[in-house]
């Protein structure tokens, strides 16, 4: 049976106001409940939390007082909050006494290239705190998977898992798209007639690529590290969950193998463009030599007939004039059509 759609909550309140953006829940029988927990009451209600049951707080980009708000009610480390102020931050996991801090870059692939977010996290036995910025990652999808994976694995650790399994899924939908746009580049660049003016998109188009490419095995890399470590060092992981953990790191594995695959594709097709840039400049260098010696074979000729010597043979010859320029012509046109055997016009 599908769990029941988590509807979207009210935002938390803040001495008596609401906080835009941010919203708690406490997460019991397998859902969330629907009545939103203050901000100032969230530590009594951690507190009061029975067994199975946790705390769940989002916040949209949480202002510096409702952090520090959030660091005051949950004891949230110094250290991870100046990283979420700080922002910016590489995919990473860390591992304080009373929680767990972890740096999720979720991508997205568009129109207008590759497109990244913010996710930060902070996770104990007893709450799991997302901090979201613009572009703002949609965790709705890993909201409707909490119920299924509370009875396979309780805790807050498995929702968790669940925003990491989606942020990685995305990584997979990425790499994919690049494929495809590698693999139509490649056919463009192989075209037998390319057309004219194109050099200077197709190049940026290239480029463009290879630097997604690039920022995607930034991300696949560190997050994969963040979740070996996860799996191997949080007592916040259960026996059941990590085999789901170990799931995502062969995804980001296979993530990281198919960005060098699309990097080598995309190194071919640059060396293709070089070599191709490199033959039409040889071609065009062929045309200038051709048509330099077919002038230059006349202008010789004019050259020594225009001398101003007094004892100069053929100068008094009648047909002196038309045999010169019969010469040019006959040298020219000789010239011209050897060119063209060999290819060079």
């Amino acid at each position: 049976m599908l769990p029941r759609p988590v509807s979207r909550a009210a935002p938390v309140r803040s001495g008596g106001r609401y906080a835009p953006g941010m919203e708690a829940h406490v997460f019991r029988d397998g859902a969330l409940g629907a009545d939103p927990v203050p901000l100032d009451e969230l530590r009594s209600t951690v507190s009061d939390l029975a067994e199975g049951e946790w705390l769940w707080v989002d916040a949209v980009d949480p202002s510096s007082d409702e952090l520090t708000a959030l660091q005051r009610q949950l004891d949230l480390h110094d250290l991870a909050v100046e990283d979420v102020q700080q922002r910016n931050q590489r995919p990473k996991l860390d591992l304080y006494p009373v929680h767990a801090f972890a740096v999720f870059r979720p991508l997205s692939y568009g129109p207008d290239g590759l497109k990244g977010s913010e996710l930060f996290l902070f996770v104990s036995h007893r709450f799991l705190v997302t901090l979201r910025f613009p572009p703002v990652f949609e965790i709705e999808k890993a909201k409707h998977r909490w119920p299924i994976l509370a009875t396979l694995a309780p805790g807050p650790c498995s929702a968790l898992y669940a925003v990491a399994d989606e942020i990685v899924d995305d990584y997979l939908e990425v790499v994919e798209e690049l494929e495809d746009r590698a693999d139509e580049l490649e056919g463009e660049v192989f075209r037998s007639e390319p057309v004219q003016g194109e050099g200077a998109p197709l190049q940026l188009e290239i480029l463009r690529l290879r630097r997604d490419a690039v920022r995607l095995k930034r991300h696949a890399i560190p997050t994969r590290q963040a979740i070996d470590r996860l799996a191997d060092d949080s007592d916040l992981v259960t026996e059941r969950l990590v085999p789901y953990l170990r799931d995502i790191t062969d995804h980001l594995l296979r993530t990281i193998e198919l960005t060098d695959g699309v990097r080598e594709i995309l190194t071919t097709i640059v060396d293709i463009r070089m070599a191709q840039s490199a033959n039409q400049l040889n071609e065009v260098m062929k045309k200038l030599s051709a048509w330099a010696g077919i002038i230059l074979v006349p202008t010789l000729i004019a050259g020594i007939y225009g001398m101003n010597f007094r004892h100069m043979p053929e100068l008094n010859w009648v047909f002196g004039y038309p045999f010169a320029l019969g010469m040019m012509v006959v040298s020219a046109v000789a010239l011209y059509v050897g060119f063209r055997k060999r290819g060079w016009l």
